[in-house]
């Protein structure tokens, strides 16, 4: 029997990655289904060239919807924890470029009309951290110990 600190991580673990694959589930059916609101969303972020907008709004959210799909596959969770590990990262630096030149925008993350705000986007930023930190989590599980034969 594996000792309790290791039952806690692989828990923690599988916890994480549940919670990871709904909330990426969650927002790239969202931002799939109405790509032309997200690609309005983006717009103000000048990191994009104008002619590449309309692509990333409709790539990224099927992009969010694999790496939800990896981190539930036991063989392959690694892959979509690293993943949504680059998302958040990307995310937190797109939302932190854009607050610091004093872009203030909705993220669109889960769709709706959110009015853009410096708080809702530092909010949105912490949130970003706490989900790198659950892919981070879910990264470095410990793998199941093998039976012994």
């Amino acid at each position: 029997m594996s000792p309790l600190w290791f039952q806690s991580l692989l828990w923690t673990s599988r916890v994480s990655r549940l919670l990871l694959a709904a909330i990426f589930l969650y927002a790239g059916i969202v931002k799939a289904s109405a790509s032309e609101q997200f690609a309005v969303a983006l717009a103000p972020f000048t990191i994009l060239p104008e002619w590449s907008i309309g692509v990333f709004s409709q790539t990224l959210p099927w992009f969010e919807v694999g790496a939800a799909i990896l981190i539930l596959l036991p063989r392959v969770h690694r892959i979509g924890s690293a993943l949504i590990l680059f998302l958040c990262l990307l995310f937190t630096g797109a939302l932190s470029w854009a607050l610091a030149n004093g872009i203030i925008v909705s993220c669109g993350c889960f769709g709706g009309d959110e009015p853009p705000s410096t708080a809702a986007m530092q909010l949105a930023i912490l949130r970003d951290i706490a989900l790198a930190t659950l892919a981070l989590i879910a990264l470095r599980s410990p793998q199941k110990p093998k039976a012994a034969a």
